[in-house]
């Protein structure tokens, strides 16, 4: 049985979202104007998880949403949680993309049986060999230190189109003492591939391709408690606009294909930590 890191089970996840969207241009542009809103709307989205993580009243962001007792008990029972979000600015505004769309989404599970200094363990030391999910081609440790991780990973979707990028990724935890954590993923370079196992295969150059995937950062927080550990996650992807006579219909396939994806995805998750502890269990017998 593998350990699959779950950062790559959600950059899965949250690339099939962007794919419902359809390629009407063959190309598109990632323009400043559009950096500079993803840049302004990253930038408020840590504002608001530093102020949680910090909080006194609370850690995970079910606990700054609505119900959240609620919403504990579901996941603890084994349920799963998915549902869109939206970060505002400080004045409480919605922050526009021009000729871009965010794709913003939270999910969480519980993973009964695993404890933070395990989880942490396994997601600090992934392996290069694999196996790995068939989605990944290729992958490769590009730095290592405590708590942080550079990673390149070549990946591919079949499902609508067929997309294929060379990616790398920054990721980092941090501790809040015990039985806290969070970490954080950076998507530090995207690019999209040509001619995918062809003589002439080549990275288009970033920011000049079809537009599916054009930024993406993920953060989770993780919180033990008894009988295992609580796994939150948030991600934003952006990827081009959405043409204005088709935005209709494509807004309401987005929503209900990502809450499905990232449900299914979380899913799995679940199964495979579970399925992990038990043959380690094996093993030690």
């Amino acid at each position: 049985m593998c350990y699959r890191n779950i950062t790559f089970h959600w950059v899965f996840a949250v690339l099939l979202i962007a794919v419902v969207v359809p390629a009407v241009a063959v190309a598109a542009r990632l323009q400043p104007e559009t950096i500079g809103a993803w840049d302004a709307y990253i930038a408020n989205t840590e504002d608001r998880i530093e102020r949680e993580v910090q909080s006194e009243s609370g850690f995970l962001i079910q606990d700054f949403c609505a119900k959240p007792q609620e919403t504990r008990r579901k996941i603890l029972e084994g349920g799963v949680v998915v549902a869109p979000m939206e970060t505002i600015d400080g004045e409480g505004n919605g922050i526009p993309i021009p000729d871009g769309r965010i794709h913003h989404w939270r999910g969480s599970i519980f993973l009964p049986g695993v404890g933070l200094e395990e989880y942490l363990h396994r997601a600090l030391n992934p392996s290069e060999e694999g196996p790995h999910q068939s989605e990944v081609l290729e992958y490769r440790i590009l730095e290592k230190k405590p708590y942080e991780l550079k990673v390149f990973i070549k990946m591919v979707r079949r499902r609508f189109v067929l997309l294929a990028y060379n990616t790398e990724h920054h990721i980092t935890y941090r501790r809040y003492g015990d039985g806290r954590a969070s970490g954080r993923s950076e998507a530090t370079k995207i690019a999209e591939i040509v001619e995918l196992g062809k003589p002439h295969e080549r990275e288009k150059p970033v920011g000049r391709d079809r537009g599916f995937l054009w930024r993406l950062n993920s953060y989770w927080r993780f919180e033990e408690v008894e009988g295992g550990l609580i796994v939150e996650g948030e991600s934003m992807l952006l990827s081009r606009d959405i043409p204005g006579i088709l935005k209709p219909v494509i807004e309401a396939l987005i929503r209900r294909s990502a809450h499905e994806m990232i449900a299914n995805t979380l899913e799995e998750i679940k199964v495979n930590h579970i399925g992990y502890n038990v043959v380690q269990l094996q093993e030690t017998r």
